[in-house]
């Protein structure tokens, strides 16, 4: 089991690490996109990740730490950690393969932020970008944040996708 552990989270890291962003989306449709970047990066404990508007590289508005649990070859689970490595549980998300990309969602609906809004979230990683739908619904089920729109980010910085 130890080796197919070490090869699952070797493939799925090879989606996930690098930096992204939706320049392109943004500049063709700069009325429903932000223009957002992305990084997701090896740390020695586990994984960082952060996003930030372009305009606003030193303020990242979601960053988190995580790491990574294999369930199966083809799923895995991304646990959240508040920056100090406390535990955030709420809001992990479960990847599973289809053979081309792995498709992510939320985990229960139980991710609460910005007081009271559900999140719910949905993110695509492929060989060459990632895919990624965030929004905060409120009890009446009124956006609150985010949209229904899908961003679209590629992949500036290349980490060994076969």
């Amino acid at each position: 089991m130890q080796m197919n552990v070490e090869c699952t989270t070797t493939k799925f890291e090879s989606y996930l690490l690098g930096k992204y962003n939706n320049w392109h989306q943004a500049q063709t449709y700069p009325s429903r996109f932000s223009q957002v970047c992305i990084v997701w990066e090896k740390v020695s404990n586990g994984y960082h990740s952060k996003q930030w508007y372009r305009h606003e590289s030193h303020m990242p508005y979601r960053e988190r730490n995580h790491k990574i649990r294999v369930v199966s070859e083809d799923t895995v689970v991304v646990e959240n950690y508040h920056l100090d490595w406390t535990r955030d549980g709420n809001c992990d998300m479960i990847f599973k393969f289809d053979g081309n990309q792995w498709i992510g969602k939320l985990i229960g609906d139980n991710c609460i932020v910005r007081g009271n809004a559900k999140v719910i979230s949905e993110i695509n990683l492929t060989k060459i970008g990632l895919e990624s739908r965030d929004k905060g619904v409120d009890e009446n089920g009124d956006k609150v944040f985010g949209g229904w729109d899908l961003y679209k980010f590629v992949r500036e910085i290349n980490s060994a996708v076969e």
